[in-house]
């Protein structure tokens, strides 16, 4: 496939700014709407009860990158490389995608079930595996993302998740129980991602479903195969605090936790709106202008930075009067845990942008690398640090490893140094503020 050389400038930032703002929309409802269920969610629960709510959710968290195979970012590639095999290409990722989904999901559940018997954990945590197994039709999704046409899919996610809130916040009313939010969770999960194939059938009008192509897939996994460690080496450092906590402390202290982690965590979703919009645009520059390429990475990295600075330093300051305004006196010491845990955006704001270049540049061995050194950072700091701190040296632990995850590591290798000599420039850019372009029409020249 040949891409051409000339770009309409005006053009590409118009689509950036649409797809950015339409984006900015729906992120800001997730963020309204899962800090509004996170506070009612807490004080009906209690610390406890919240607690093994969020555990439940941290463990099915390690499964879903098994689920996915790591092909999200990759397959959007390879349908903005082969446009004329689209159709085959979402078709086969998702049939091996469901089949793997099935397969995991017996797997963990009859080793739940052989570890804890017929306890809470294992039935509760059966039944959001089942409904993960329908994340296979998210491939669908990034047929709408390779059209640049994501207001389909915005307003499909927007619908689901004002429903299913307003269910929630009555059910939770009702009967005060997470085992009731459980269940409303797993009919969302089904619903959103069949409604993706629905969507994905309406606007293609493809009338007859392409055959599984094992040559197509295996190109596409091959290229994921270390993704995938890399997605669940991911998950373990972004969860395993809390599963950890359950298990070295209690799920009292998991509940107190989790209310830090969550304010600290609701912000992550920010990122994501110029980082999916801006992704297709840096593979296409990567191929046709390595000068402006660089410019516009140097620019997303000095903005994610300045951005989580500007959100951190707020969140510390009015750290006590947010937990007491809107979680009571039951959380009040996660106030303390949630001035460390927050500055955690910093490092997770600029990986979220690393991740994309990882799988632009094809790296994927070195993205398996930082991911596993965050995982073991952060499982051995916590196991020092727990026994003698509790939910504050989690939240030590947790900041530690993101750090070496998203910039120490990158300087051990040549491939990745000027990824991590960019991200110390965004790290300084009070030296440099005249040379600060925050993705302006001067980052594309």
């Amino acid at each position: 496939m040949k891409f051409n050389t000339e770009f309409n400038f005006n053009q590409l930032k118009k689509n950036i700014f649409t797809n950015s703002l339409l984006l900015l929309f729906e992120k800001i409802l997730l963020l309204a709407g899962g800090l509004l269920l996170s506070v009612l969610f807490a004080r009906l629960l209690g610390p406890e009860d919240f607690g093994r709510y969020n555990y439940i959710l941290s463990l099915v968290a390690l499964c879903v990158p098994i689920y996915s195979l790591g092909i999200g970012n990759i397959l959007l590639r390879e349908l903005n490389e082969q446009h004329a095999l689209a159709p085959t290409l979402l078709t086969s990722c998702f049939k091996a995608r469901f089949l793997t989904g099935i397969f995991v999901t017996i797997v963990v559940i009859t080793i739940l079930f052989y570890m804890y018997g017929a306890s809470w954990k294992p039935q509760l945590i059966t039944l959001l595996l089942f409904a993960n197994i329908f994340n296979a039709f998210e491939v669908y999704e990034k047929w709408f993302q390779h059209k640049s046409n994501i207001n389909k899919m915005v307003y499909w996610r927007a619908s689901c998740f004002i429903f299913f809130t307003l269910l929630k916040v009555i059910m939770i009313y009702q009967y005060e129980s997470y085992i009731v939010l459980l269940v409303i969770m797993s009919l969302e999960v089904v619903t959103k991602n069949i409604g993706y194939y629905f969507l994905y059938k309406k606007y293609t009008k493809i009338t007859v479903e392409p055959k599984f192509n094992k040559k197509l897939f295996l190109n596409v996994f091959s290229q994921s195969k270390y993704l995938i460690v890399s997605s669940l080496a991911a998950v373990v450092y972004l969860k395993i605090d809390i599963l950890m906590l359950e298990s070295m402390v209690d799920s009292k202290t998991v509940g107190i936790y989790s209310v830090a982690a969550k304010i600290s965590e609701i912000w992550y979703i920010l990122p994501q709106v110029v980082i999916t919009a801006l992704f297709p645009t840096l593979i296409s520059l990567a191929k046709s202008n390595n000068k402006r390429y660089f410019k516009t990475l140097q620019s997303g990295f000095d903005l994610l930075f300045i951005s989580a600075v500007i959100i951190s330093t707020l969140i510390y300051i009015f750290s006590p009067m947010l937990i007491q305004t809107l979680y009571g006196d039951d959380y009040s010491e996660a106030s303390t845990i949630l001035r460390i845990h927050i500055f955690s955006c910093i490092f997770i704001y600029m990986r979220i942008l690393l991740s994309h270049w990882f799988v632009s540049q094809k790296l994927a061995k070195f993205s398996l690398f930082s991911q596993v050194s965050g995982a073991v950072v952060n499982v051995v700091l916590n196991l020092l640090l727990i026994p003698a701190y509790g939910a504050l040296g989690a939240a030590i632990a947790t900041l530690i490893s993101y750090a070496v995850s998203a910039y120490v590591c990158l300087f051990l290798f040549k491939k990745t140094r000027v990824i991590a000599l960019m991200m110390t420039k965004s790290i300084l850019f009070i030296f440099r503020l005249h040379k600060v372009d925050l993705l302006s029409s001067r980052a594309l020249k």
